[in-house]
């Protein structure tokens, strides 16, 4: 390799030239191209504070709306009554109620659940028995 020596290799020029006197001469030419009108006349001022205002009050009512909605869900979607499902379940597994006791407790005369159940005629009777393979349990039960 052949050795690169800085000094004696020929330049090649910039391409770039600033023109004459430009440096002397550039704060004058800065000052006169400068506006003469006074700059606080054109510039209008707009208070941050309403800008700031105003989003602060945006966020403030996603905010409050976000947190309402699921509430209101709840309120108009809350079921009043109790479904049997849950009711059975409650009694069968959080109460020290036995099965005895329950039926104990309920009178033929003001019982719902009583008065609400069809008669069973005999031959409807007959096939759930005979259907059924867990007869005996049902007959060790009662």
């Amino acid at each position: 390799m052949k050795p690169f020596k800085l000094d004696q290799e020929p330049k090649i020029d910039s391409g770039f030239k600033t023109p004459e006197h430009y440096f002397e001469n550039f704060a004058t030419n800065l000052i006169q191209k400068l506006p003469k009108e006074p700059i606080a006349e054109e510039t209008k001022v707009v208070s941050i504070s309403r800008k700031r205002k105003t989003v602060l009050m945006t966020i403030a009512a996603i905010l409050v709306l976000s947190l309402m909605i699921p509430i209101a869900y709840q309120v108009n979607t809350k079921n009043k009554e109790v479904d049997t499902v849950t009711l059975e379940n409650y009694l069968t597994e959080e109460t020290t109620l036995n099965q005895d006791e329950l039926i104990g407790e309920i009178e033929p005369e003001n019982s719902v659940i009583i008065s609400k159940t069809k008669e069973i005629e005999t031959e409807t009777l007959e096939d759930i028995l005979v259907t059924n393979p867990n007869i005996e349990n049902l007959v060790i039960e009662n």
